[in-house]
């Protein structure tokens, strides 16, 4: 796990995984090391003077779908009305053979901080499905300067999904989605500063970029790219997720 501390104090933890809790590729297997995970988060929040409502972002990185039940299912109840806005990605594998589940989170003192469209999991569809886990999240979480989105999909904000595979169609809605949800925050993708866009193929890096890059090169936003194994459904095709900070007017 690393550590760093961002401008404002927020406190960015990346790479938390299980660590020397057995591994093994079965769902009880997950269970056991999404515990253990939460309880190394919790650990370093503590020792940074933070806690879990300072949470802002999180993002879940599992080898397996199959897990992902589980694996969501001790975070719902680890963080059970927190409301995070999160992103969640199955990768082909981690750096630690054995692992099957990592997390990386940002955290801003001062929680709970503002959050905006709260939601459960269970109410809210992921694609073409709800999902069974109970969890709270949210789209957007507002701490101080900085604003924190859910990463953003082919799904409407009103959680329709009319672009089932057309990558390129998925990436102009979730744009639009970005701008929406910014200017709830205060924000506009001027403020932005980070970007990362997924993908789940690498035929859809073209259509996706030509939706998004006028935007982000509008606006000079940095951005990085990846292949991963899948996203929160099997029809989603790509997800961006955007960091804004608003100026100082101090």
């Amino acid at each position: 796990m690393k550590a760093a501390i961002l401008r404002e104090g927020t406190l960015h933890l990346s790479g938390i995984i299980a660590g020397d809790v057995a591994g093994g590729f079965t769902i009880e297997a997950a269970e056991k090391q999404a515990e253990a995970v939460f309880d190394r988060l919790e650990a370093a929040l503590a020792s940074a003077g933070c806690q879990l409502t300072d949470l802002c972002k999180i993002t879940m990185q599992i080898t397996d779908r199959a897990f992902r039940q589980a694996i969501y299912g001790v975070m719902g109840r680890r963080l059970a009305g927190v409301h995070p806005v999160s992103t969640g990605l199955i990768v082909k594998a981690l750096r630690d053979p054995a692992a099957v589940f990592q997390l990386d989170v940002y955290a801003v003192p001062g929680g709970p901080h503002e959050r905006l469209r709260k939601y459960r999991s269970t109410s809210a569809p992921y694609g073409l499905h709800k999902q069974e886990f109970v969890a709270d999240f949210c789209m957007v979480v507002v701490a101080g300067r900085r604003i924190f989105l859910r990463g953003q999909t082919g799904l409407t904000l009103d959680r329709d999904f009319p672009n089932l595979h057309d990558a390129g169609a998925q990436a102009r809605l979730a744009i639009s989605n970005v701008e929406k949800l910014l200017a709830e925050g205060g924000a506009t993708l001027a403020n932005g500063v980070a970007a990362t866009v997924y993908v789940t193929d690498r035929a859809q890096i073209a259509p996706v970029m030509e939706a998004l890059q006028p935007a982000l090169s509008r606006h000079g936003i940095p951005h990085s790219l990846f292949i991963v194994k899948g996203l929160a459904a099997p029809e989603i095709l790509m997800e961006i997720d955007v960091h804004a900070v608003l100026p100082d007017v101090g």
